[in-house]
């Protein structure tokens, strides 16, 4: 599923106490959308469309189209063309070319900024060798649910809007701390865990422009915001409880990595939720 890079910032004296915390890497998230809508059912470029649901399979074997009702993996958002100066050598550089578009698409189709928290991630499926040698030039960005071993998730039903009435059961949650276990350990958030992503992703601004100063206003900015949300998540300060804000590193910005995601930490498990949504 790849991974990404974060500095992340715990809030000083937050709920109950402060802790120290290093740089570190985390799984792919997302970013709200420099434009609006979802593509219609159908629409885009080369083989898969927005809203087919795929099974890929774990070698290199053939894609296989399914229905969504069926349990699968995966589900296109959108598919379009590479620019026409893509380099022909193979495999294109997915991360410079295809990656921006596929965030961007994110929380547009599911419904809502707030993907980043959740445990929804995207990433982009482009031809196989023999097809590119041919002249293929189609991406398509896909989106999956990260499961418990780190591994997409099989399940029923299409994803488009579902994140539209909040992130519900697809809230991320995790057995220990971001950035501090390794490997990284999703768990159900009704199930026992420390720490869980709050929705309110706050976005630093649009990957076209420059990286934000990480030692610049907005850092501030989102410290104190992620303090008011945690709070408000938690209904008070709570004892035993921090809260910590992850940011994008300067090099990851282009790529569509510009978000603040806001996680409140229990010191000890807890066997359901934190907050109150």
């Amino acid at each position: 599923m790849g991974s990404r890079r974060f500095l992340v910032l715990v809030l000083p004296l937050l709920l109950a106490g402060c802790t120290t915390f290093a740089g570190g890497r985390a799984t792919p998230a997302t970013v709200v959308p420099t434009t609006p809508g979802v593509p219609r059912p159908g629409t885009g470029v080369g083989p898969y469309r927005s809203g087919d649901c795929l099974e890929l399979p774990a070698d290199d074997g053939e894609i296989t189209k399914v229905g969504c009702d069926r349990p699968h993996e995966y589900e296109v958002m959108t598919s379009a063309s590479f620019t026409p100066d893509v380099p022909a050598t193979y495999p294109p550089d997915v991360k410079r070319l295809a990656r921006p578009a596929c965030r961007t698409a994110l929380p547009a189709y599911l419904g809502s900024p707030d993907a980043d928290a959740s445990t929804l991630e995207t990433f982009a499926l482009w031809p196989k060798e023999r097809d590119w040698s041919a002249g293929a030039r189609w991406y398509a960005c896909l989106v999956t649910a990260r499961g418990g071993d780190n591994k997409p998730v099989k399940q029923p039903g299409a994803l488009a809007g579902v994140l539209a009435r909040g992130l519900g059961r697809f809230q991320e949650c995790r057995a220990g701390e971001p950035l501090k276990e390794s490997p990284v350990h999703v768990v159900p958030c009704t199930g026992t865990h420390r720490s869980e992503a709050l929705p309110g992703v706050r976005v630093l601004g649009p990957a076209t422009d420059p990286p934000v100063d990480l030692n610049g206003p907005e850092v501030p900015k989102a410290i104190a915001d992620c303090e008011r949300k945690a709070i408000a998540y938690l209904g008070g300060r709570r004892p035993g409880t921090t809260s910590t804000v992850i940011l994008p590193i300067p090099q990851d910005w282009p790529t569509g990595e510009t978000t603040a995601v806001c996680w409140v930490i229990s010191e000890q498990p807890v066997p359901g939720p934190l907050g109150r949504g």
